[in-house]
């Protein structure tokens, strides 16, 4: 069965030499002086499970809830996963976006997409204070 695990929106990731997956300032909240705004850097962190070792597709877009609207071209990865055991597949992904321009404040999600199946949402809100 196929499934998003965890999703994860954060200031910073990555993977180190040994493949252990490093993330920074986790949050669900963005604070905005003035809307629009320019967010500098964000990083989305998505791990999944699969069934079976082969090619995968996973694509990432950025929408804003209210009227599902794509705020950036979509994230796209090509993955070829390897077997960690003989009951356990995952792919893991880490992608950075910088300079995102957020028109309107409220609820924006990551919509998490394999082999075009929908697998989930990560949700985060921009809020403009004042």
């Amino acid at each position: 069965m196929t499934k998003l695990n965890y999703g994860l929106v954060c200031d910073y990731a990555s993977f180190s030499e040994g493949g252990k997956l490093n993330i920074l300032g986790i949050f669900k909240n963005i604070n905005a002086v003035s809307i629009p705004f320019t967010h500098p850097q964000l990083f989305i962190v998505v791990n999944i499970s699969v069934e079976k070792e082969g090619k995968y597709k996973e694509m990432i877009k950025l929408v804003r809830k209210k009227d599902n609207v794509e705020i950036m071209k979509p994230l796209e990865f090509d993955l070829f996963p390897k077997s960690i055991s003989e009951k356990k597949i995952e792919l893991g992904v880490v992608g950075q976006m910088t300079n995102i321009k957020f028109e309107k404040s409220g609820e924006y999600v990551f919509k998490i997409f394999l082999n075009n199946d929908f697998l989930g949402e990560v949700p985060f809100y921009i809020t403009e204070i004042k």
